[in-house]
């Protein structure tokens, strides 16, 4: 190996008897003798030294591979990003509900029409809200309770009562008579029913037979039939048959809870014929005795008349004033 000035040859011998190889030409590093060259820039040429004070002032460890104010995401854009990831996530919630409502309603419907009613032949009850105990006799009911019977009999316990209390006697004497000289009548009488357990408002479905009824029917030719009504959610008959389940009975417990605080003495008995839930039949009626006077009474039926309050409306000086002549000891206060 020899070198010419700044170029250098070399010229090796193999063992083998190969000729002479040139490597080729090698270009030394130009360095300044008082300070080294940076290796950064072998091939190119060094910047400025003001200009690479500020490139390092700029360069920050957020902008490594950018340049600084170039693909910022502005508040707008963040904006609409965030509203488009909220719609789609409320429009799977939206999907996954749906298909499981729809599951529930289609299981439901299925088993209450394609088993109880078109299989089974019998009838079936979809509940759907909770309702008001307090409601108005049906047709149907009507027809199982006499209630002109009933306002008579009211009628004659409520004058038996007031023929009894001492301002009746001192104020309008005895037998009570109206401002015409007859006996008062009940001029006003309503009646209605209470359940006694809660009740919840849903559909029935029945098959398609055509026969008479005395409820009104939406119907379905050949398929079903079904109609909105309600029913009482029966406690004591759930009780009833998880003690009949397990081989128990009822019967001894009617003995120890006093039944007089729900039918008076009638325990084994029901106001509506051919019912089988507890239910309370109520009535209110309104008597005038003169212009001025009136005589309002509120009352329950079952098998017989049982009065709660009796009331007095007179007119005193430009005022209603209310006077009560009769309280049963059970009935319940108003809050």
């Amino acid at each position: 190996m020899f070198g010419i000035g700044r170029d250098i040859y070399v010229r090796g011998v193999l063992k083998s008897a190969s000729p002479i190889l040139k490597i080729g030409r090698v270009r030394w590093l130009n360095y300044d003798q008082r300070k080294l060259m940076d290796p950064r820039y072998v091939f190119s040429k060094p910047p400025k030294k003001d200009q690479l004070q500020s490139d390092e002032i700029k360069k920050d460890s957020t902008h490594i591979f950018s340049e600084p104010g170039k693909g910022e995401i502005h508040e707008s854009e963040i904006k609409t990003i965030g509203e488009a990831i909220a719609q789609q996530r409320r429009k799977r919630t939206r999907l996954i509900t749906i298909t499981v409502l729809g599951t529930l309603v289609a299981t439901i419907l299925g088993y209450s029409i394609g088993y109880r009613v078109w299989y089974c032949n019998s009838q079936s009850f979809i509940p759907l809200y909770p309702c008001s105990r307090v409601r108005k006799l049906s047709t149907r009911d009507l027809k199982r309770i006499d209630v002109k019977m009933v306002e008579n009999l009211s009628e004659v316990r409520v004058l038996e009562k007031l023929s009894q209390h001492e301002m009746i006697k001192d104020q309008y004497g005895v037998p009570l008579r109206d401002q015409n000289g007859k006996p008062p009548h009940t001029h006003d009488f309503s009646i209605w029913c209470e359940d006694q357990d809660p009740c919840v408002t849903g559909i029935v479905f029945e098959p398609d037979d055509k026969r008479d009824s005395t409820h009104h029917w939406y119907r379905i030719p050949y398929l079903f039939k079904w109609r909105f009504t309600h029913r009482p959610i029966s406690i004591s008959g759930f009780i009833n048959d998880t003690l009949n389940w397990i081989n128990l009975s009822t019967s001894d417990l009617y003995e120890v809870i006093s039944p007089e605080k729900v039918y008076g003495s009638f325990k084994y008995e029901y106001p509506l014929q051919g019912d089988n839930h507890s239910l309370h039949i109520c009535f209110l009626g309104e008597m005038k005795l003169d212009k001025e006077t009136m005589i309002i009474y509120k009352g329950k039926y079952h098998v017989d008349v049982k009065l709660e309050r009796i009331d007095l409306l007179r007119t005193e000086n430009g005022e209603l004033i209310r006077y009560i002549l009769y309280k049963d000891d059970n009935e319940k206060r108003p809050k």
